[in-house]
């Protein structure tokens, strides 16, 4: 699958064949993903990213994971997936990482807006939620500009390397789209 998201980024399915460019992806930005990630120290060499891919691959918004590369530029910048979807409550949540150099460009915005429209308007969702660390206002940042509403804290619900943190849960309805 191929979502076209504007002139600059575009997101594919993940598959096995892009294993060295997440792995590469992943490791030369390790010290900034690990801050809010609590997976970065498991990705040691690139079996781990081929078998966390295989995990992932031919999957549907409804499975654990359906994992999206965003490509910018024609260029790897991160990853953006639906996760925990829940077929009979038509709800799934988003969840995504973008390395360091492509901060600040409106590119995981964009490509959130993309599996927004998406999953509205081809799976029927009417629910769909992003959570962020209570810390991470870059993440915070993303759900706030697509209008999703706050609905609570998850009091120290992330253990980031031996430190719990609070989890911010926004949701956006479908109702509530524009």
């Amino acid at each position: 699958m191929i979502l076209k998201v504007d002139e600059e980024i575009f997101l594919t399915d993940l598959k096995v064949e892009s294993a060295q460019k997440v792995f590469d992806l992943v490791i030369s930005n390790k010290n900034f993903l690990r801050q809010w990630l609590n997976w970065v120290d498991e990705t040691r060499n690139i079996d781990d990213t081929i078998l966390y891919i295989q995990t992932i691959s031919d999957n549907d918004i409804f499975s654990e994971r359906f994992v999206f590369e965003i490509n910018y530029k024609n260029e790897l910048a991160g990853l953006i997936d639906f996760n925990h979807g829940d077929r009979g409550n038509s709800k799934v949540e988003i969840g995504y990482w973008l390395a360091e150099k492509f901060q600040g460009k409106g590119i995981m915005r964009r490509s959130c807006q993309a599996l927004i429209k998406y999953a509205f308007q081809k799976e029927s969702i009417n629910r769909i939620t992003i959570k962020c660390a209570a810390g991470n206002k870059k993440s915070q940042a993303i759900p706030l500009r697509l209008n999703f509403k706050l609905e609570g804290i998850e009091r120290q619900s992330q253990n980031i390397y031996g430190v719990f943190h609070d989890v911010m849960i926004f949701s956006l309805l479908k109702k509530e789209w524009k």
